[in-house]
């Protein structure tokens, strides 16, 4: 079979810099975002927690997920965490120059927040006039000590942004759940407030990413009862790595539920190296017992297939287009570089 092609669900130019933090919650998020990094990247290529404080630049950014590993797109969400983070954590401006220097490898969710109403306001339209192919929401902020959060079915505040986002012509938005970065309250990370969102903007695809690290019950029947609302397993992958039966008790429930055509697959690089995570995914097998196979078809469907209907992607002819460009040419003649070239260089 032909190498699946490979389009990343939710990956993102970090700043992890410490300049860019905002004061204690700032310190706590990164500590959560770091606790995982050493577990997930082998010790021999982990870079230390000094050389991870860092922020990436777009180029870096680009060539360590084409160049360093078998991704053929990638799908960058801008984050708006302005509570931890003076540019959100993945700034807009960095995402979206990603996009219109690599409009055939890039697709662009931009982040909102509507814990700041009037930031909101202005982010969509900036976001919408720069042409992004999806939005990004996040769900809550910190604030002293406590969690601010707004609802996807708030008729108010959200349905609005929908009703803006569909007359824009974009049919796809994705939001952060299932996964309590930092000490902010599980109430603001649940899945209930989907349902009724997808049922009134039924022209809309609702994206659930981080899917499966909590509320799995919850999450298999949106997918099984909407056929707009898919599970990005942003994180969740990483389990391939940190504990395989965690992860095959996911996709077992996913699988059986929404079917292969509803899972989004997402590697959370470049806090993972993306090689990483796909070479541990390629040797991660279900049991015999699982009741659908993760066979070719559905490791396609899951690894680029099912984000490409979303977005109107012709696979083969994708593929076709992106062979001669400037990745898969270095990638043809020289393979794949060694993990990190991108920020250490080429080995001497």
């Amino acid at each position: 079979m032909t190498r699946p092609f490979v389009i990343d669900g939710v990956c993102h130019p970090y700043n992890f810099s410490r300049k860019n933090l905002q004061g204690r919650f700032g310190e706590m998020f990164s500590d959560s975002l770091y606790s995982y990094y050493p577990v997930v990247n082998p010790p021999e290529i982990a870079f230390s927690r000094e050389q991870w404080e860092r922020e990436w630049q777009p180029e870096e950014f680009i060539e360590t997920m084409l160049l360093e590993s078998d991704t053929d797109m990638v799908c960058v969400h801008s984050l708006p965490i302005y509570d931890a983070y003076k540019d959100g954590l993945a700034a807009h401006q960095k995402c979206a120059a990603l996009k219109r220097a690599y409009p055939d490898r890039v697709l662009w969710y931009a982040g909102v927040n509507l814990c700041w109403p009037e930031q909101a306001e202005r982010d969509l339209e900036s976001h919408l006039a720069a042409d992004c192919d999806g939005i990004k929401f996040y769900p809550a902020r910190y604030d002293d000590g406590r969690t601010r959060y707004w609802r996807m079915d708030d008729e108010q505040l959200a349905f609005p942004m929908y009703e803006r986002i569909l007359a824009a012509g974009l049919n796809n938005v994705a939001v952060h759940k299932a996964l309590p970065l930092g000490p902010v309250s599980v109430y603001s990370m649940r899945v209930d407030d989907i349902s009724t969102a997808a049922n009134v903007f039924p022209n809309l695809n609702f994206q659930i990413v981080h899917a499966g690290l909590m509320f799995i019950d919850e999450t298999k029947f949106l997918i099984a009862n909407h056929p707009n609302v898919y599970a990005t397993l942003e994180a969740s992958t990483l389990f391939c790595i940190l504990h395989p039966p965690t992860l095959t008790n996911m996709l077992d429930q996913f699988l059986i539920y929404g079917g292969p055509e509803k899972i989004i697959y997402a590697s959370a690089a470049v806090n993972p190296h993306p090689r990483v995570v796909l070479e541990s995914f390629a040797e991660f097998e279900l049991p015999d017992e699982s009741p659908i196979p993760l066979n070719d078809e559905v490791r396609q469907l899951f690894l680029g297939g099912n984000l490409a209907r979303l977005h109107g992607i012709d696979i083969d002819a994708r593929r076709r287009a992106l062979s001669q460009d400037r990745f898969a040419s270095e990638v043809a003649a020289k393979g794949l570089r060694p993990h990190w070239t991108a920020v250490h260089g080429a080995a001497k």
